[in-house]
């Protein structure tokens, strides 16, 4: 999933279940997120653990609900901290997503790691469109394991 601003832009996939097995139900569930963050001429990429696989269905609902103007709210947050949405726009053409970005998804250029950082990005109604498209298509390869 990729979404981009006229400075910045934001990757996320999804590489692998954390655990091949394990007996606990959570950590079957827990995925290896990768994360390419682009700001002016600034580049950063970290793999994580950062979200479960319901978690990866949440924010694709989130997102559905941002484009049918029926969001389920502004802001949308995870179990692990270091990543985070927010919706900040009314425009009716284009959005504007402000992404946190804090512990371990810091990029390694930001100078205050005591904050979060907050990425921008802006895609138009296409590239939003493809962005769900293409989290879905992955998250398909790593369903919700039981």
């Amino acid at each position: 999933m990729k979404l981009t601003g006229p400075e910045s832009s934001f990757e996320l996939n999804i590489l692998d279940y954390e655990y091949g097995d394990s007996q606990h139900f959570m950590d079957r569930n827990w995925l290896l997120i990768s994360l390419k963050t682009h700001y002016k001429n600034k580049e950063y990429t970290t793999t994580a653990p950062m979200l479960s696989t319901w978690e990866v269905e949440l924010l694709i609902q989130w997102m559905r609900s941002v484009v049918s103007s029926r969001q389920l709210s502004p802001r949308l947050s995870f179990v692990e901290p270091c990543l985070g949405f927010r919706h900040a726009s009314n425009e009716a053409n284009g959005y504007l997503f402000r992404i946190k970005l804090d512990q371990e998804a810091t990029p390694d250029w930001c100078n205050d790691s005591s904050e979060p950082f907050w990425l921008s990005v802006m895609p138009d109604d296409n590239e939003l469109e493809h962005a769900i498209s293409d989290l879905e298509r992955q998250l398909y390869c790593f369903p919700v394991r039981d």
